[in-house]
């Protein structure tokens, strides 16, 4: 399992005279707006390209699903959606527009071992994962083990595939349920 850390990095220093001092780091808030954008932006061009109209519904159902914390369906969107107060945001209007939002890259649908039930995940500028599923009380743990990625690419490519897209869910009992 990979666990990501940040290193230490010592605040820059001007290195010659005329050298402009090293903006400050953007906190947190600016990040995320800036994502936010980057992803709306990819949205509008998906909807461009398919000749579709970017309107402030399919905005806020956009919002809603790459804010949205964890897995959701598409009932979670619509009390998002009505918590917000956003007009016109019906369930036939989210269910046409989550695949524009998965075709954008913004989220992807995790199957989540749930059988007739449709899970999303928010996928914009997040690192590939899978997923530990306790089978008693559902808990759902995401992990990172490059060996499941390098080996998926080795079996592909010995039967001749070309990979587009894998879900890896382990099913099991957390220590909790034990």
């Amino acid at each position: 399992v990979v666990v990501r850390e940040e290193p230490h990095v010592p605040a820059t220093r001007m290195q010659a005279r005329d050298a402009k001092p090293a903006r400050p780091a953007k906190s947190r808030r600016e990040d995320s707006v800036d994502k936010l954008e980057r992803a709306l932006a990819m949205f509008k061009d998906t909807l461009h390209k398919r000749g579709l109209r970017y309107s402030t519904v399919r905005e806020a159902i956009a919002k809603a699903a790459l804010n949205y914390d964890g897995h959701f369906e598409v009932n979670d969107l619509m009390r998002q959606l009505r918590d917000a107060k956003v007009k016109d945001a019906h369930l036939a209007t989210v269910y046409r527009t989550l695949p524009l939002l998965v075709e954008s890259g913004l989220i992807q649908p995790t199957l989540l071992s749930a059988g007739e039930r449709h899970f999303y995940e928010s996928a914009f500028e997040r690192p590939h994962h899978d997923h530990l599923i306790c089978t008693s009380c559902g808990k759902v743990v995401e992990f990172e083990f490059e060996a499941f990625e390098v080996l998926q690419r080795d079996i592909a490519k010995r039967y001749g595939f070309s990979l587009t897209a894998h879900f890896h869910e382990l099913l099991g009992q957390c220590a909790d349920c034990r």
